[in-house]
C-alpha cells in the first residue's frame, strides 16, 4: 500500500513551516526533498526531541534534523518486502521513488498495518461463513 499523496518540504524549509504542514495535513512526518528527490524524513518525534537541545529549533531548516542514511524503495517493492525492510532497519516510513529517484509515494507502518488488518478481517469473515461452528 503506497500513499501517493506525500507531504513533503524542501531541505531549506524552516522547521516551523514543516511542523505547520504536518499539523494541517494531520500527519506525523514530512519527506524532505531536493529537486523532488527525497533526502530524509522529518518526524514530529525528531522535532520534539530536538527542542530539548535546541530550543530555537523552529527557525532552523528541515535538513538539520534529518539523518544522512535515507532508505527508499521503488514501486515494484511488495508490501511484504517493504515491511521486512522497515523491520530490519527499525524505521516506520519508507519513501517510494521512480527510476530517476523522484518521490512517488510513501509506505508507512501505520498504513501497512491497516491494510493487513483489513485483509485478515476479510479472511476471517470467509472462514466464519464456511465454518458455522466458529
Amino acid at each position: 500500500m503506497v500513499a501517493e499523496d506525500v507531504v513533503s518540504v524542501e531541505r531549506d524549509t524552516p522547521i516551523r513551516t514543516a511542523v505547520a504542514k504536518m499539523s494541517d495535513r494531520d500527519v506525523g512526518s514530512v519527506v524532505v526533498v531536493e529537486d523532488r528527490q527525497p533526502i530524509g524524513v522529518l518526524t514530529d518525534r525528531k522535532v520534539a526531541l530536538a527542542l530539548e537541545e535546541r530550543p530555537n529549533v523552529a527557525d532552523r531548516s528541515a535538513e538539520e534534523l534529518i539523518g544522512s542514511d535515507l532508505i527508499s524503495v521503488d514501486a515494484s517493492t511488495t508490501i511484504f518486502e517493504a515491511l521486512q525492510l522497515m523491520s530490519d532497519e527499525g524505521i516506520r516510513r519508507l519513501p517510494v521513488v521512480d527510476d530517476d529517484g523522484r518521490l512517488q509515494g510513501i509506505v508507512t507502518l501505520d498504513d501497512a498495518l491497516v491494510l493487513l488488518v483489513s485483509e485478515l478481517d476479510k479472511l476471517a469473515n470467509t472462514v466464519r461463513e464456511q465454518s458455522p461452528r466458529l
